[in-house]
């Protein structure tokens, strides 16, 4: 996992709960009570937790949008008002319903801590709900077994970030005084509570890709032959599409390959039919990738057959650590106006990125 998933995560959950908090204080104080001399006739837990739990929706919604492609801001801009919707109304019905324990928990006598834990428990849930849910339908593997594991797994990890934070919150006022900054402190705390297990519990099983470009879409692969061979995966090599059932082996522009997050062996790329990425006219050795450490380095193994952006590579160079969103260029083996191209990514958190 990236650490700059878990540093925006974290950051994005501490401001949102700030964020929701000052808005809850700023109708209450400055709204509400100027218009009355006597306490509001709801418990300000309607308000609080409705705005709070709304602001932590939103901030995991946009986050995860951004960090999932994060070289294309314009485009995340356009696409991220109907989801926004969506946060919107998990985060006032997880506020609504935790108000409502709230309510009901104080009637029966229930302590602060028990009441703490109760609600925000269900405001860590529904904002994991919420970025599940979100995830879902604007990704192309909404309709795949990853979705519904996505949504427990973030559903899940809210649920475990509200329980926490609530204890954690209930350490820190028993050890020390928090001199009427009790409120603020904790729904930091809350916030970077969420911040971090939603990191954990939405990040993906993969990281690394190479997404097909140019040159792919050249031979249509149901009309390959022997003549005209198509671009494929080498079906022992244990590699395979991020969208695709296992069993389909032809790169195709827009597909992406999933490289494992290490390696015991390079992952060859050439014509060879012993490859592991195999495709036509280049040369029969032309690459080879090493993963370690989240550390992808790509070895040129045939004079000039491989360029990196505009840099072309040669045979007897040393190993070049790859970059997010860097583009590689295969060129045929006797005609450098033809070639294939892949985008590297490491920050491939969706295959849409």
């Amino acid at each position: 996992m990236k650490i700059e998933r878990i540093y925006f995560y974290t950051i994005s959950g501490i401001f949102s709960a700030l964020i929701g908090w000052n808005l809850s204080q700023l109708l209450i104080v400055d709204i509400l009570k100027p218009f009355t001399n006597k306490p509001l006739p709801f418990n300000p837990d309607f308000i609080v937790l409705p705005i709070t739990a709304v602001s932590f929706a939103v901030a995991a919604v946009i986050t995860e949008i951004f960090l999932s492609n994060p070289t294309r801001y314009k485009a995340n801009r356009r696409v991220l008002p109907p989801f926004i919707w969506v946060a919107l109304a998990t985060g006032t019905v997880a506020g609504l319903i935790a108000s409502s324990c709230t309510w009901i928990l104080y009637k029966t006598g229930a302590t602060d801590s028990i009441v703490r834990i109760v609600s925000w428990s269900l405001v860590g849930l529904f904002t994991g709900l919420g970025e599940g849910i979100s995830w879902r339908f604007r990704s192309i593997e909404g309709s795949t077994s990853k979705a519904t594991q996505r949504i427990w797994k973030a559903t899940i990890s809210g649920l475990i970030a509200g329980i926490v934070a609530a204890i954690l919150v209930e350490i820190l006022r028993n050890m020390i005084s928090l001199g009427g900054y009790e409120d603020p402190i904790s729904f930091c705390i809350l916030g970077l509570s969420l911040g971090l297990f939603l990191s954990v519990g939405t990040a993906p099983t993969y990281l690394v890709a190479l997404r097909a470009g140019w040159g792919f879409e050249a031979i249509d692969p149901r009309y390959g032959n022997n003549n005209y061979p198509c671009a494929k995966l080498n079906q022992s090599s244990n590699l395979r599409f991020v969208t695709l059932d296992e069993d389909e082996d032809i790169i195709e522009e827009g597909l992406s390959i999933q490289l494992p997050s290490k390696t015991n062996k390079p992952i060859t790329i050439g014509s060879d039919s012993n490859a592991d990425i195999i495709i036509p006219h280049i040369p029969e050795k032309a690459a080879s990738l090493t993963i370690s450490q989240g550390n992808v380095k790509l070895r040129c193994h045939a004079e000039g057959a491989v360029q990196i952006q505009s840099r072309r590579l040669v045979q007897k160079q040393r190993p070049i650590s790859l970059m997010h969103n860097q583009i590689l260029t295969f060129f045929h083996a006797d005609n450098d106006n033809k070639f294939y191209r892949f985008v590297f990514y490491d920050r491939f958190l969706d295959p849409e990125a």
